[in-house]
């Protein structure tokens, strides 16, 4: 029976391709001996900020696995500074309009592709099979055949990380890392509140927007700082001049991850700036309109999620969040500030 959870699966023309390519492009017929690995690339092709966060843990687990290889990770050029600037990480820029700065051929002797394990991409799977010399890891979610080893898809509820994680486990992986990122480490040129919460009701996908973010924000006990991004920003506008909360200036990604680092909590979609939020290390509450969306949620002390939300349950969250995460010197601030 076909897992409901998988898209549809590729065409005639896509299977074709992937077929071609395996006989084009043989691989040894059996995993090589873990001691004898030397270069493993983890390929995410896609250009979506989260995706290549939520990579990362996936490669440090490789990492701390066979800590003799080296372990690279391929993301598309656009998204390198995501994840550019992190210790002990090689990046290998990927540009589909030039094919010449691929890998060479066969120069890995294991490659992970890490796409969506729902749905089957081209891009990636060719990819993946070029820089491959040995063995080549996928999820089983379409031409199987085109990987050494096709993993099944993960249990209901399985985290995406650990999702990803699985993927090496062949390999020896099985820690969770973090999600990391080297971006908003550089001050911003606009003045912060001393201590404030960022909102972010904007989302990329307009079927993820909680829709009562005005109420929220009246009952926070914090200032709240309004961040936007693309096509987003009179939506913003909107909940500041309905709520009294502040909208940041236009930011770009890494003044999008300083405010980050310097918030209080983070209350956001399920979306990009949710993992952004997460690496950088804010105490951050994410919000899931359905059960399914818990997917893409965080373990760790530092994160709440909150499924099918109401104001008191995100309150609830956010107020928790606050107080389980306060330094002592934000204790001492708070009780010369009054009550709230």
């Amino acid at each position: 029976m076909t897992d409901p959870r998988l898209d549809p699966p590729p065409g005639l023309v896509t299977r074709l391709i992937a077929r071609i390519a395996t006989a084009l492009l043989p691989l040894d017929e059996s995993l090589p001996p873990l001691a004898g690995i030397r270069r493993v690339l983890v390929v995410r092709t896609d250009d979506r900020v989260g995706n290549v966060l939520l990579t990362v843990p996936l490669v440090r687990a490789v990492q701390k696995a066979l800590p003799h290889a080296q372990v690279d990770l391929l993301v598309a050029a656009g998204q390198a500074r995501v994840v550019a600037g992190l210790p002990n990480l090689e990046i290998v820029r990927f540009d589909k309009r030039k094919p010449w700065r691929l890998p060479r051929r066969a120069s890995y002797e294991v490659v992970i592709d890490a796409a969506h394990w729902h749905a089957f991409s081209l891009t990636s799977a060719l990819v993946s099979r070029w820089a491959s010399g040995h063995w080549l890891i996928g999820a089983d979610r379409g031409p199987s055949w085109i990987y050494s080893a096709a993993l099944p898809p993960p249990a209901p509820g399985t985290p995406e990380v650990a999702a990803k994680v699985a993927l090496a486990r062949e390999l020896g992986a099985a820690d969770l890392p973090p999600l990391e990122t080297a971006l908003g480490t550089k001050p911003v040129d606009f003045a912060l509140p001393p201590r404030f919460v960022v909102v972010n009701p904007g989302a990329r996908k307009k079927d993820h927007r909680w829709d009562n973010f005005r109420t929220l924000v009246t009952k926070l006990r914090l200032p709240a700082l309004i961040v936007w991004g693309p096509g987003e920003m009179d939506v913003a506008v909107a909940l500041a001049a309905e709520s009294g909360g502040t909208v940041a200036p236009k930011t770009d990604l890494d003044q999008l991850a300083h405010i980050f680092r310097k918030a209080a909590a983070v209350i956001t979609n399920d979306t990009g700036p949710m993992h952004l939020a997460v690496a950088c290390g804010a105490p951050t509450v994410g919000l899931f309109l359905t059960q399914a969306g818990l997917r893409w949620a965080h373990e760790g002390p530092r994160f709440r999620a909150v499924v099918n939300p109401t104001v008191e349950t995100v309150l609830s969250a956010v107020n928790d969040l606050l107080d389980s995460t306060r330094a002592p010197a934000d204790s001492r601030q708070s009780h010369s500030e009054g009550p709230t």
